[in-house]
C-alpha cells in the first residue's frame, strides 16, 4: 500500500512510496529563477531561454513581471505563463519569429491618478511601474506560425506547438523507383518549360515567382 511522505527541502513536494518500497516525487514545485543566456546559444529542442533585451530600446527596462515557461509533453507544447495584472491587451506587445518571442509593455506611474484623481495621499505603493521586457529563444523545434496569446485574470499565456520526431520504425526498401521517378521528372521539366524559365502551365504567368507580387 502507498504512502506519503512530504520531501525535506519544500513545504509542498510529497514522495509517494511504492509497493516495492521506492520513493517517488509526486510533482517538482522548486522555484527556478530564470538565468539570462546569450543570444547564440543554442535552445535543446522542446526547451526555452531567456536572452537579453535589444539595445536600441526606446525606453529603459524597470521591471520584470514573473514568468513560468515549461513544455508540455502530452500535447507538444511550449508554454509561457507571465503575471500582468491590471493590463489591459492592447498595453501588451507580442512579438515572435527568426527563433524568438518578446513580450513587452508599459504600466505608466501616473496610473492612480489617472483611476482615482489628484487627491491622493499614498501610504504604501508596492506595484511596479514603468516598461517590461522579456525576450525569448526557441528551439529549432518550436514552429512560431502556431503560436496564439491569451490574457485571463491578469495572467498572459503564451502557447506555441513543438514538432517531434516519430517513434522509430522499420523502413521497408521498394523496388528500383529512384531512376524511373528521375527520368519522369526531366521529362516534365522539358515539357512545362519555356527559355525564359517561367512555367508553361499557368494560364497568367506574368508576376510569377516575385515576392508579394499576384495572388498564388
Amino acid at each position: 500500500m502507498s504512502c506519503i511522505l512530504k520531501c525535506n527541502n519544500t513545504e509542498d513536494e510529497f514522495l509517494v512510496q511504492e509497493e516495492d518500497g521506492s520513493y517517488t516525487k509526486t510533482h517538482d514545485y522548486t522555484e527556478k529563477p530564470s538565468i539570462i543566456y546569450k543570444p547564440s546559444t543554442v535552445v535543446p529542442p522542446n526547451n526555452i531561454l531567456e536572452i537579453p533585451p535589444p539595445n536600441d530600446l526606446d525606453m529603459p527596462v524597470t521591471f520584470f513581471p514573473t514568468v513560468d515557461t515549461f513544455f508540455d509533453a502530452d500535447n507538444s507544447l511550449l508554454v509561457i505563463l507571465m503575471e500582468l495584472p491590471g493590463f489591459s491587451t492592447s498595453d501588451i506587445e507580442i512579438n515572435v519569429g527568426d527563433g524568438e518571442i518578446s513580450v513587452s509593455g508599459p504600466r505608466p506611474k501616473d496610473e492612480l491618478y489617472e483611476k482615482f484623481g489628484d487627491n491622493l495621499n499614498i501610504q504604501i505603493r508596492e506595484r511596479k511601474v514603468g516598461y517590461f521586457f522579456r525576450r525569448f529563444k526557441l528551439p529549432n523545434n518550436a514552429l512560431d506560425t502556431t503560436s496564439i496569446a491569451s490574457y485571463d485574470n491578469g495572467i498572459l499565456s503564451v502557447r506555441i506547438q513543438c514538432s517531434q520526431f516519430t517513434p522509430s520504425r522499420r523502413l521497408n526498401i521498394d523496388g528500383p523507383a529512384y531512376h524511373h521517378e528521375k527520368s519522369n521528372f526531366v521529362n516534365h521539366s522539358v515539357v512545362s518549360s519555356s527559355p525564359s524559365g517561367i512555367s508553361m502551365e499557368s494560364g497568367n504567368s506574368k508576376g510569377m515567382g516575385r515576392k508579394g507580387s499576384g495572388n498564388h
